[in-house]
């Protein structure tokens, strides 16, 4: 192998124009198709402080509610209340952390009322820390006890807490008592690509000046009906971390007898029959839905894979049938060296496997290339409409999409990285070499006579 690196290298110095347009076509090949790789690794990769995408659960829940004209109910899809999550989720075996979320924009600043800005708020419970596992740089999250009592507490990110100077509160103006809010941590400003867990406040859902009505018995509806089971079907979403050894499959088996209690016990209290159905959506499906799937099995999973596997493929092809000509071109040229060489007793295996390292070593330096020109390519357009459409949080809030180390480099990157080279260089110089020494010895000897 070291033999094939130094004659590679040594073909380098000799003809540099060849190598420069080879590897320079190779880079932009690896390049496109690790744009790709590196979007779908940024969207579904283990990445902090979503380390847990693979045990996570996203649910979407439906029930009768709102009374049509005819005095019928009709089924939507809605979020979850405190109720069940304390009732249902968090009584499951299989169930590591149920976390409530619900997401807004607010304004802040502090007590003098000189500095307001706008924020977004993630409002969460003590689960969202362990589903998620931010870098706290100061402080801690808050606590059960904090949470459950509604108390005044939040966590913030470093952009914010540089915002408010290093204060350890800040007020929420146009609020007609200025309520004060304490920080009691201060965690790393997460990417705006990592959309699920980024905002820029933490702070507790139980506190009512975000919205949220402990007691939503009375709270009515946006027709100004009072719903009165309100309580058993609220506006938070549940995000599930799962234990280790447990499938999606096991959380829907247990969660059945629950779900049938759950909605025996809503129907009693509200004295209406009523309908409550789970859906479960695994990080993959949440975030790749080409195609609808609902038992979510590995065709499903490698059916959505397929459009953008199909668009890597095409990436390499186009640029192989280039590279292609380039090695035929190279291999016309050194016919009669390799006629020599079988006249000496080399064999036409032992030469087309040397022919492949050569080109595997030009294409493995085009795809580091490449690799550092899909970096530049994604932080050039960052900023873009088309890439805001993919990454920014549907529900109106807007973050800076920064980039971390490990969005570009991990170890399944560096396998695809390395499998597209080595297809590249197979697709390219395995053709035109193969035809190149299936000719006879004599015809390669005469070839430059």
């Amino acid at each position: 192998m070291l033999r094939f690196i130094r004659h590679a290298f040594a073909l380098i110095r000799e003809d540099k124009l060849f190598s420069t347009i080879y590897i320079a076509g190779t880079a932009v090949a690896i390049a496109s198709a690790m744009v790709i790789a590196i979007l779908l690794n940024i969207l579904l990769g283990d990445i902090a402080p979503e380390s847990n995408r693979s045990r996570t659960l996203y649910l979407q829940g439906s029930f009768n509610d709102e009374l049509t004209p005819g005095g019928e109910r009709y089924r939507y899809n809605e979020c979850y209340s405190m109720t069940a999550l304390d009732s249902c989720f968090r009584k499951m075996n299989c169930v590591e952390a149920a976390a409530g979320i619900r997401t807004a924009q607010e304004t802040i600043g502090d007590e003098a009322g000189e500095q307001n800005f706008r924020v977004a708020v993630m409002r969460c419970d003590p689960d969202f820390f362990r589903l998620y596992d931010l870098n706290f740089v100061k402080g801690r999250p808050f606590s059960e006890k904090e949470f459950r009592n509604g108390e005044r507490v939040c966590v913030v990110s470093e952009k914010v807490a540089k915002q408010l100077g290093g204060a350890d509160h800040f007020t929420l103006p146009g609020r007609d008592y200025h309520p004060v809010f304490h920080i009691v941590g201060v965690v790393k400003t997460v990417s705006g690509l990592v959309r699920q867990v980024a905002s820029d406040i933490y702070v507790p859902y139980t506190d009512y000046v975000f919205g949220f009505v402990p007691d939503a018995s009375t709270a009515p509806d946006r027709n100004g009906h009072v719903l009165p089971y309100k309580t058993y079907h609220d506006y938070l979403e549940v995000r599930i971390l799962l234990r280790e050894g447990y499938s999606r499959q096991d959380f829907l088996d247990e969660i059945e007898p629950l779900r049938r209690h759950y909605n025996a016990m809503v129907s009693n209290k509200v004295g209406d029959k009523d309908s409550w159905m789970i859906w479960a959506k695994s990080h993959y499906f949440n975030n790749m839905n080409f195609f609808e799937a609902d038992e979510e099995s590995f065709s499903d999973k490698a059916e959505n894979m397929l459009p953008p596997a199909i668009l890597m493929l095409l990436f390499l092809l186009l640029p192989a049938i280039n590279l292609s000509g380039l090695v035929s071109n190279r291999m016309e040229a050194r016919r009669a060296e390799m006629g020599i060489r079988k006249a000496f007793g080399a064999k036409r295996r032992g030469l087309l496997n040397e022919v492949i390292h050569e080109n595997l070593v030009l294409t493995l330096l085009g795809g580091a290339v490449g690799w550092v020109l899909s970096w530049l390519f994604l932080c050039a357009v960052r900023n873009s409409e088309i890439f805001r459409i993919i990454f920014t949080s549907r529900d109106g809030r807007d973050y800076v999409p920064t980039f971390d180390f490990q969005m570009f480099f991990t170890p399944t990157l560096f396998l695809v990285a390395f499998l597209c080279c080595a297809v590249l260089n197979l697709m390219a110089a395995l053709i035109p070499s193969w035809h190149s020494l299936r000719k006879p010895i004599v015809e390669s000897l005469n070839q430059k006579r």
